[in-house]
């Protein structure tokens, strides 16, 4: 089913953040730049598969169910995550390259580490309060 498919994808992207993670200073992140790059490139590219796959069955899925508290939390987890998908899309387009990251690496490493933060929160909630609606 789909939630299989969606707890996969957030174990590939724990993986990543736990990789991008790792560049813990600006040298280490320098020095692997390309490395990073990739990283980026890797979850940018499974977050938009991610994210199309709750738009077309997660979300759907729970607007219609009967319960209004699932129907509720859906559309609040709905509308949270354009602000996320927006803020991570401004990351990527500002850090994706081995360039960009060696021209400011302490910048690129303090927006990593936010938005890293912030998909952390994200997937743990999700995890934790998002797609238990779907077992029951």
């Amino acid at each position: 089913m789909y939630l299989e498919l969606l707890t996969d994808h957030h174990t590939s992207i724990y993986a990543l953040l736990k990789q991008l993670s790792g560049f813990s200073s600006a040298s280490m992140l320098t020095a692997n730049a390309e490395d990073a790059s990739r990283a980026i490139s890797r979850l940018a590219g499974l977050l938009t598969v991610h994210l199309a796959a709750e738009d077309k069955f997660l979300y759907p899925s729970l607007a219609r169910s009967e319960d209004e508290h699932i129907r509720t939390t859906a559309a609040h987890f709905e509308e949270e995550m354009g602000h996320l998908a927006s803020t991570f899309l401004t990351y990527k387009e500002a850090w994706m390259t081995p360039t960009k990251i060696r021209q400011n690496p302490a910048a690129c490493l303090e927006a990593t580490k936010e938005v890293l933060a912030a998909l952390q929160e994200r997937l743990g909630r999700e995890d934790a309060q998002l797609y238990p609606l779907l077992q029951d």
